[in-house]
């Protein structure tokens, strides 16, 4: 997946989607020219909370606002619409979720037909599969300094949600740990020292990969920025 450009004067902000006049949705509005021209547009901070609100239905809290998922997350991208417009965004139409999906930077979310699902993130509990990492790269993990003597102590645990999320780049691993906080300590994972101890890696994406438990032993502070 291409990387999506960030909107000019905001580099926190990602780029608006054009919904092209024959139903495609695309970043570049050149592109659309093709396609008999742009009939839409979502712009980039609307995207960024779509996105947000999209991850907290389906990962954390879909019963709060009335939306069924099945037993492995999958949720009707009409119900999806219609939560959303119970949370107050009744803007949303299907086209918005499907772009969103589409043109995540991490590849957050799956699209098979009219259903979606957060392939990832989850503190619900769902029969996710994944795909087991048989030799994965190094991995990284960001985290605020204030985190870092427990960290050392216990390992990485998973909290509230299902799985440790580990980051297959530091940058990716800096970006998270930014979210919570100020300076960020990045730790790098060695793979081998979890095959050793028996904790299984998995792939959810190509940037994103899980694990029960990060014991300590494992976690290397590489490097701490602010």
């Amino acid at each position: 997946m291409e990387e999506p450009r960030r909107a000019a004067g905001n580099p926190s902000e990602l780029s608006p989607l054009h919904l092209c006049r024959d139903g495609s949705i695309v970043e570049d509005p050149n592109a659309c020219s093709r396609r008999g021209g742009v009939k839409a547009v979502l712009p980039g901070s609307s995207r960024l909370a779509l996105s947000k609100r999209m991850a907290g239905l389906l990962r954390h809290y879909p019963h709060r606002y009335g939306l069924s998922l099945d037993k492995e997350g999958w949720a009707r991208i009409r119900d999806l619409v219609e939560a959303l417009h119970r949370m107050g965004l009744r803007w949303v139409e299907e086209w918005h979720v499907r772009g969103v999906a589409e043109h995540d930077p991490k590849g957050r979310y799956q699209l098979v037909g009219d259903m979606i699902r957060a392939r990832y993130g989850h503190s619900i509990r769902i029969e996710g599969r994944y795909e087991e990492a048989v030799n994965p790269p190094p991995l990284y993990h960001g985290t605020p300094v204030r985190n870092l003597q427990s960290i050392l102590a216990r390992g990485l645990m998973p909290g509230r949600r299902l799985y440790v999320h580990l980051s297959a780049t530091r940058e990716d691993a800096l970006e998270t740990g930014k979210r919570h906080g100020s300076p960020v300590a990045i730790l790098k994972v060695d793979p081998a020292c979890l095959r050793n101890r028996q904790v299984k890696v998995y792939k959810a994406t190509d940037r994103v990969y899980l694990a029960r438990w990060v014991p300590p032993e494992c976690i290397e502070v590489e490097e701490v920025t602010g």
